[in-house]
């Protein structure tokens, strides 16, 4: 417990410890947040488990109504929603828009259509005569207070989708948003309020690693993070002092396959947005093109070259920028950093390769690579901005071993006309998505599975599969032979021993051996199970 002058003293430091929300487009200081401690993030939780006893006592239909109140509430608040998340991360207006608001949108829809028919109890049937007796019953039950670690890319779809399927099923839910984009974070709490929910049932904390850190530790029923695989680890650590299970969503270093009769115009305007919407910063960005080589691929290649300049670099309030700036001056160090290393490793720059000095913030020209290879960390680590490195492979074995080749594992695409091959390609290639002739999109679609392997983390959201990891499967069984022994039961002895014996062969044995089995199961069932010695 912590005492009142612990809790005076950490609320009096809480007002002096504070992170400043900046616009990475030109450094302007847009707001202040309170780096929340102990006693701010253990009384969240609190409120979350006392507003879960009313709130997983609803129907689906009655949250329902809630989360079309909400859908409702940002519709209406879309030019304002928008305006911050350009204001605190930097993006276009149209990226915020399509990638942060359709995705929560279309969320409370399908889930309101849904997520009765995707929860309803399920009857299973047992195989085994024997237990014809039992009815068993499945069910899907709220697991209580979800802790959601959210990150700063998406600050909005990513936290949003996920707290509108856990508050679905019945459960509460403590937010912690980026400390990059605290004032998103507390948005979302607003329109929450907004849409009427009852107190306790969505709390947000801002703060730090350190708040993090504490929610990590507190009494949770699951805590789901989306950040980088350093943070995941750590939260993993955090988290398993108390047992508590987590879902990570972590980096990735997607992959694109160019099939040799892949349109050539299309295709490159599309892996240039693949590689360069968000500046970059999505885990699902294309960041390694793999082309097989083929008559037409100098000319693929200068074409994508000549998309990506074409594409203008600026703050969201010119309406006319295509890319924005990166988050902070680590995230552009970083970027610089992968670009050096493999040019001086032997890549070839086709454009960009640098900082845009003429703009204040945190501006990188979108930068197409060539002449690279799995030796460079641009073809190994997230780069997590807008650069594009692309190989000319030989043979569809080789571009599937590197593509394959990679400690990540989030999404690939793979591009062209014959879709029978690219689909055998995309069953070969070790990553929880593949699109074929597309990429990107399908995380702001709720009714398809998300997550990856190895690096990309574990667990999936989204879709009925993400429904599942937010709740308990419960498993009930009924026997309706009340009264009756059960022939595994005590006594055992040699005729039990042969009945059992007997039944194995009666009911899984060849012919032959059915019927002899039939012979000692009943025979030996109607003695003592005692009996004598075999």
């Amino acid at each position: 417990m912590v005492s009142s002058t612990e809790k005076e003293k950490e609320i009096e430091t809480a007002k002096t410890a504070i992170i400043q929300s900046i616009n990475p487009a030109t450094g302007e200081l847009l707001g202040e947040c309170p780096i929340m401690g102990k006693f701010q993030v253990d009384q969240a939780v609190e409120q979350a488990w006392k507003a879960f006893d009313e709130w997983q006592l609803l129907n689906y239909g009655q949250r329902a109504r809630y989360l079309l109140k909400l859908r409702r509430v940002i519709s209406q608040n879309a030019d304002a929603i928008t305006e911050l998340i350009s204001q605190e991360v930097g993006k276009p207006r149209s990226e915020a828009y399509a990638a942060e608001l359709n995705g929560p949108l279309d969320t409370c829809v399908w889930l309101t259509e849904n997520a009765d028919r995707l929860l309803k109890d399920q009857m299973v049937q047992l195989s085994n005569p024997l237990l014809s007796t039992k009815q068993n019953v499945i069910s899907f039950e709220p697991l209580g207070v979800i802790g959601v670690i959210a990150p700063w890319n998406y600050p909005f779809s990513i936290p949003m989708m996920t707290i509108a399927m856990a508050l679905m099923v019945g459960n509460t839910v403590v937010l912690k948003p980026s400390e990059k984009s605290s004032l998103i974070g507390i948005k979302i709490g607003e329109l929450i309020n907004e849409a009427g929910f009852p107190p306790g049932v969505v709390s947000v904390i801002t703060g730090d690693r350190s708040t993090g850190k504490l929610l990590c530790e507190t009494r949770l029923s699951k805590l789901v993070f989306t950040g980088s695989v350093e943070g995941g680890r750590k939260v993993m650590e955090q988290a398993s002092a108390n047992l508590i299970p987590v879902s990570l969503e972590l980096g990735g270093k997607d992959a694109a396959i160019v099939l040799p009769d892949a349109p050539i115009e299309w295709t490159a305007k599309a892996l240039v947005w693949g590689a360069f919407t968000n500046a970059g910063q999505a885990c699902a960005s294309i960041e390694r093109v793999y082309i097989l080589k083929g008559k037409r691929t100098d000319k693929l290649i200068a074409a994508i070259v000549e998309e990506a300049k074409k594409l203008k670099v600026g703050p969201y309030t010119d309406p006319q920028s295509d890319i924005g700036p990166v988050i902070d001056e680590t995230q552009l160090e970083k970027i610089t950093h992968h670009v050096k290393q493999a040019v001086h490793s032997g890549a070839i720059v086709q454009t960009g390769g640098k900082r845009v000095e003429s703009l204040p913030g945190y501006f990188f020209e979108p930068t197409v690579l060539t002449g690279v290879d799995h030796s460079m960390i641009v073809m190994k680590e997230e780069t997590f901005g807008p650069v594009l490195s692309i190989m000319v492979v030989d043979t569809e074995d080789q571009v599937v071993e590197l593509v394959n080749d990679s400690e990540f594992g989030l999404c690939a695409s793979v591009w062209g006309k014959n879709l029978r091959r690219a689909e055998n390609i995309a069953r070969d290639l070790n990553v929880g998505t593949v699109t074929i002739n597309d990429c990107l999109f399908t995380h702001a679609a709720p009714q398809l599975p998300w997550g990856g392997l190895k690096k990309s983390g574990f667990g999936r959201s989204h879709s009925q599969f993400g429904l599942m990891d937010l709740v308990n499967i419960k498993h009930i069984n009924i026997d309706a032979a009340g009264g009756s022994l059960r022939l595994w039961w005590y006594p055992y002895g040699t005729n039990k021993m042969k009945t059992l014996r007997g039944g194995i062969q009666l009911f899984h044995g060849p012919l032959w051996k059915k019927i002899s089995g039939f012979f000692e199961f009943v025979l030996n069932n109607l003695k003592n199970p005692k009996g004598g010695p075999s």
